[in-house]
């Protein structure tokens, strides 16, 4: 019997271009526990890189992008279908990343003010300095979204209230 070997981490991150020493990626697929882990995950790698002061905001970005992902980019009937979430710490900056199966692109617009879904993208916006989408041909796309490790001299993200 012929094992498959598993993908190296780190060759999810070098397609796309984080080679840097501050890189971790996290696997997950759509069990229920899933997104619990992330935001673990997320969490404990900022508080491990010195970075509580914007842990929040970074746990808070993961799961919204990795809720799109669940929700839009993975299928629920294929247990085989995994995304990844890849968090990077370059000088100021953490960037979250998240990679699904899907070539569909996310859809930025205001949610209706009485939506329960909807606002996933709003809130990445409000929190992260930039964020965008790119696409490898065959493999899906990734969703990224970069956060500001340091406010100094800079005026707090300001989250509007839709209720």
């Amino acid at each position: 019997m012929r094992s498959v070997a598993a993908p190296r981490l780190t060759d999810w991150g070098l397609a796309m271009g984080l080679e840097v020493p501050r890189f971790t990626a996290h696997r997950f697929t759509t069990c229920p526990a899933g997104l619990r882990k992330v935001r673990r995950h997320t969490r404990s790698t900022m508080q491990a890189w010195g970075l509580s002061a914007c842990a929040d905001e970074a746990v808070m970005v993961a799961n919204e992008l990795v809720t799109n992902a669940l929700r839009h980019g993975l299928t629920q009937q294929s247990p085989n279908d995994v995304g990844w979430l890849g968090l990077m710490h370059t000088a100021n900056t953490v960037t979250c990343a998240v990679k699904d199966s899907s070539s569909i692109m996310p859809t930025y617009a205001p949610a209706h003010l009485l939506a329960r879904y909807g606002r996933g993208l709003c809130v990445v916006d409000a929190l992260s300095c930039s964020w965008g989408c790119s696409t490898l041909e065959g493999t899906g796309k990734t969703v990224w979204a970069c956060l500001p490790t340091e406010h100094e001299g800079t005026k707090p993200h300001e989250v509007t209230s839709y209720l």
